[in-house]
């Protein structure tokens, strides 16, 4: 399971160009911190059409709601 995710992860990733690894980064902290559990966010990069995205799970807010 995790080591198999970490390989194709890793395939993956060297696929990206640094513009994809920075919006899949800002995808990443946008849906960390504002959407719910289970629901997916995507990014795409408009310059090479690559895209993917990000499904927070059990999503965490401290007592300030941050």
């Amino acid at each position: 399971g995790a080591l198999l995710g970490a390989v194709l992860g890793g395939q993956i990733g060297a696929g990206m160009d640094e513009q994809d690894r920075r919006l899949a980064e800002l995808t990443s902290q946008r849906a960390l911190e504002t959407a719910p559990s289970g629901s997916n966010v995507e990014w795409r990069n408009p310059d090479n059409g690559n895209y993917g995205y990000v499904t927070p799970n059990k999503t965490y807010r401290n007592s300030t709601g941050q």
